[in-house]
């Protein structure tokens, strides 16, 4: 018989989840820092996330703790913690999330293009770099430096990423450390499964290839978010994919999820502004993915769920329904009804890999 536990109970099982998930990820980057930098480029927002709203959630939980744990480059680290929700940010909608890519690609533009005293060699010059894991695009020196934050000159040499950077890496490896400590964290991460081969690194002309990719009609700013989003789902279908133990599966299902929900909402968003002047094939494939029972189920208004998983303090109405010891600690019977529950529970994994494909087909590969 299971026991019903304080939503503060609830929130400190939830944070030390993903803090210990964290210190795993932060032991196998030391143990292998050359093969870590895309990686980083592809966590870092995540591990802002869990960073800023587990502080957060403590000075309600155990306001001592979290005193201990404070920690400084705060506005860098929100920062990246709101890319997470791409066109979702309520104070950055598609326009605004398009404008920050518009800027990225121009600056990238004017830091690498025209520089070369030949100008026959010019269009040899090239101003986008793709990261890819096992043939599949992780991430790209647009979407890195939107994550991120990130001035286009930090790509030219990976040892010299920039103060604010360094110090934000610092900040983080500090807070999981501490948050951590006395915490059964030991065991392996995804990235121990990462072979230098499986990371490839390509670059490109950003004009040429934001021409390939998705509908014509779109601009190339939205291009570039739309690839960004393309980047999280692999990301979560197939870097996370590799840590498979037990210790991990909550909090890759909940990355899997978060992430889930606001590439959907975004597209949905993007439906409605331009889905009308898309291709028949283009719309088509954008109504596949959003129409998907799956995504239905995700995009439906249970909002308390998410906020759990995002804000780790459950809504006091639910409480009493929550147990340490049931699966994903009651929170799933608590806001669907048990058949939705069991095919979100089970089917999430393989609806990211669905989604993931066909992104990765409308993006032209």
């Amino acid at each position: 018989m299971t026991t019903t536990a304080s939503g503060n109970d609830v929130a400190l099982a939830l944070i030390a989840q993903d803090i210990m998930f964290l210190r795993r990820f932060a032991h196998s980057v030391t143990a292998a820092p050359e093969q870590a930098v895309v990686p980083i480029f592809c966590m870092h927002n995540y591990m802002c996330l869990i960073i800023h709203e587990s502080h957060r959630a403590l000075r309600h939980v155990n306001p001592d703790l979290a005193d201990v744990l404070a920690y400084d480059c705060t506005p860098a680290i929100e920062r990246a913690r709101h890319s997470v929700k791409l066109y979702d940010d309520k104070y950055k909608g598609l326009t605004d999330v398009s404008a920050d890519f518009r800027r990225i690609i121009d600056e990238h533009r004017q830091e690498f293009l025209d520089k070369t005293w030949l100008p026959l060699a010019r269009p040899l010059e090239k101003d986008l770099v793709l990261w890819r894991f096992r043939g599949r695009l992780v991430s790209t020196s647009h979407t890195a430096s939107f994550f991120l934050a990130l001035p286009p000159q930090s790509f030219q040499n990976f040892d010299v990423l920039g103060p604010e950077v360094r110090a934000i890496a610092v900040e983080q490896g500090s807070y999981i450390a501490a948050a951590a400590n006395g915490l059964p964290w030991e065991g392996r991460s995804f990235l121990d499964a990462v072979q230098k081969t499986d990371l490839t690194e390509k670059e490109v002309r950003a004009e040429k290839h934001y021409q390939r990719s998705f509908d014509p009609v779109l601009p190339e700013e939205v291009k570039a978010s739309l690839t960004a989003m393309t980047c999280a789902l692999n990301t979560v279908d197939l870097l996370l994919a590799n840590d498979t133990g037990y210790s991990s599966a909550f909090s890759v299902w909940k990355l899997r999820y978060i992430v889930l929900h606001h590439v959907l909402s975004s597209l949905r968003k993007l439906d409605e502004q331009h889905g009308a002047e898309l291709r028949p094939p283009d719309r088509a494939l954008l109504k596949e993915i959003l129409n998907a029972p799956t995504s239905i189920l995700i995009l439906q208004a249970h909002g308390g769920f998410r906020n759990t998983l995002m804000h780790y303090r459950p809504e006091r109405r639910v409480e009493e329904q929550l147990s340490l010891h049931a699966p994903f600690y009651g929170l799933m019977d608590a806001y669907f009804p048990a058949d939705e529950a069991r095919s979100l529970g089970n089917g999430l994994a393989s609806h990211t890999v669905r989604v993931a494909d066909r992104m990765h087909a409308w993006s032209g590969g």
